[in-house]
């Protein structure tokens, strides 16, 4: 009997190899090994998981980073001079999320826990996209304050 997950549980993603049920299903790809994250939602023997984006592999991270640059921009020329200078910083340098759909069956408890997680990010080097957003907001508050 499968182990059962709630929403909220810490998941790891087992390592295996893909089947040609899988390949018809979408519901088990190679890169899916290892991944950990956290159980959005489960739907009978299927569950949704939030990808933690430092277990994500170095060309996927790249191309999701890509994907989420591009929106942003999409978004901030979308909106108006007067609005885009009324947006919060938060809401101009949105994070998009990556999530899986997967078999409750090729999950398993992750080893470790939020409180880990927070400490890896806060111990995270600091990525050239940081760095621009950093600077890119306090030239902004400069240019607000002079």
């Amino acid at each position: 009997m499968p182990v059962k997950y709630k929403q909220g549980d810490r998941v790891t993603v087992i390592a295996r190899d893909q089947t040609a049920a899988d390949i018809k299903s979408g519901m088990y790809y190679p890169h899916y090994a290892h991944l950990t994250g956290t159980v959005l939602k489960v739907y009978g023997e299927e569950a949704s998981v939030l990808v933690d984006r430092e277990t994500l592999p170095r060309d996927i991270l790249k191309r999701h980073e890509e994907s989420e640059s591009s929106e942003r921009k999409k978004y901030l020329d979308r909106l108006s001079e007067e609005a885009r200078r009324g947006a919060a910083e938060r809401e101009k340098n949105f994070a998009l999320n990556y999530a899986i759909l997967t078999s409750i069956n090729d999950l398993k408890a992750a080893a470790t826990t939020p409180a880990d997680k927070s400490a890896a990010d806060e111990a995270r080097r600091a990525t050239a996209r940081d760095l621009d957003a950093a600077e890119e907001a306090y030239l902004n508050s400069k240019k607000n304050g002079a």
